[in-house]
């Protein structure tokens, strides 16, 4: 996920939920690998970058208040995500109606299928390098390569000459 807001548009931020916090019943092998679950510190002994799931509400509460505009390739599932971590905490109530920001959602997905006018099934990379970017260079299913790489995209689709 990217923000939008010009007070956040270069800062990051990598946190992982401590792993005695997460719930990883309904989790399956597959999810775990794709999503490169192996990479948590401390499933290697470390704790660096481990921040308790109340610090990242916290954070992300922060990084939210000043309606900024959401970009991903899949925003909605970020928002639902942050949603449900921040009400998990107490931060906010559950119901997205009483939520105490505005954002929008941009999906740079949604954007390349408009702007290349390809198939809905052809694949990201194919698209995005009609852009100018290659996915290849990013670290995908990475939380901070893929944000680079929506970054990147929303910057290439947004800046271009040709509107």
């Amino acid at each position: 996920m990217t923000l939008g807001s010009q007070k956040w548009r270069n800062a990051e931020a990598h946190r992982f939920v401590p792993l005695q916090e997460l719930d990883l019943a309904r989790a399956t092998e597959q999810a775990l690998t794709i999503s490169r679950f192996d990479r948590h510190p401390e499933s290697h002994g470390s704790g660096v970058d481990v921040a308790s799931g109340r610090e990242i509400a916290e954070l992300m509460v922060e990084l939210t208040a000043d309606q900024p505009v959401w970009v991903g390739a899949a925003p909605w599932m970020d928002a639902s995500d942050v949603l449900h971590l921040m009400h998990l905490q107490g931060l906010v109530p559950l119901e997205a109606g009483d939520v105490p920001w505005d954002f929008r959602l941009v999906c740079v997905i949604s954007q390349l299928l408009g702007r290349t006018r390809m198939g809905p099934t052809t694949s990201v990379g194919e698209m995005a390098a009609l852009v100018g970017i290659d996915q290849s260079v990013y670290a995908i299913h990475d939380a901070l390569a893929d944000a680079h790489f929506v970054r990147d995209l929303f910057d290439a689709l947004t800046d271009s000459a040709d509107g």
